[in-house]
């Protein structure tokens, strides 16, 4: 059966890849929705927008207000985004008894655990943007029984992030091809993820039409700081650099983050297996 499939933020860095991934799929028929045809900040218009596409066996949302410091600055805007819009998404989706497929963070937790964070743990987000996605999820969970949400860390992709000026990778390139030094914090440990293997994994609930609803983490394996991952970035691209680890204190922040934010994916690993690292 072809699946008629509606993609919310399909220009942004992971909404990229689930386009290009999905697009192989035969049994699929993607229904393409970039912020600059809906703005989800319109809240009220989500339901009766996503009503003229007809009938629809699935939602995908990649849509989120991301820019940490941004959220810090502008809660309003993202309780809006990242949680009341969600909540018209569900209901349109429990109305039409279609699957929503959402994407989370690893922020929801505070990373006191200090060791690998499962779905059973409970959230305690430090800022702005982590609360607002934990209210998204417990609204989803409040008014779907048909849903996955996929927590996700550290994205990076070919496509960039839209809203940020640049994904992590894109700016530690972009400042030692200036030629510039650079500081690094090397006390906040998370897990890099490529916004393909998420495509992928996802592209795998799809396919095998995956009825085990809830939540999972899906992140890449392993775990290093940000001063790692940008050391291995440059010696990949074997671009001479000067790099300095930092201590996160020593860096001037309006948001709190988790000095340890790991993901354990034993779960979507029975499902679809999530690679290690793959290189930037």
């Amino acid at each position: 059966m072809r699946r008629r499939v509606a993609l919310l933020g399909a220009n942004g860095q992971l909404g990229t890849d689930i386009r290009r991934v999905l697009a192989e799929s035969k049994n699929v028929e993607l229904i393409l929705i970039t912020r600059e045809q809906f703005n989800m900040e319109n809240t009220e218009a989500i339901i009766p927008y996503l009503e003229k596409l007809g009938r629809l066996h699935a939602v995908i949302n990649c849509t989120a207000f991301h820019n940490t410091e941004a959220c810090e600055s502008d809660p309003l805007k993202a309780l809006v985004v990242n949680a009341i819009a969600l909540h018209r998404i569900a209901s349109f989706c429990e109305q039409q008894d279609a699957v929503l497929y959402h994407f989370s963070t690893d922020y929801v937790f505070d990373g006191a655990k200090g060791s690998p964070y499962t779905e059973l743990d409970s959230t305690h987000p430090l800022n702005v943007y982590g609360s607002t996605k934990v209210a998204g999820e417990k609204v989803i969970a409040a008014y779907m029984d048909r849903y996955f949400i996929f927590r996700v860390s550290s994205l990076f992709g070919a496509a960039g992030s839209s809203g940020k000026g640049g994904n992590f990778i894109e700016t530690m390139l972009r400042l030692v091809q200036q030629g510039k030094p650079v500081s690094v914090v090397d006390d906040v440990i998370m897990s890099p993820t490529h916004t393909l293997d998420v495509a992928r994994a996802l592209h795998t609930f799809i396919q095998q039409d995956i009825e085990e609803y809830g939540i999972y983490h899906c992140s890449g394996e392993g775990a290093c700081s940000w001063y790692d991952l940008a050391v291995r970035t440059f010696e990949l691209c074997e671009i001479p650099y000067e790099a300095k680890p930092i201590v996160s204190s020593s860096y001037e922040s309006k948001c709190q983050r988790p000095s340890y934010s790991v993901l354990d994916n034993s779960k979507i690993n029975r499902i679809h297996q999530m690679p290690f690292g793959r290189a930037p």
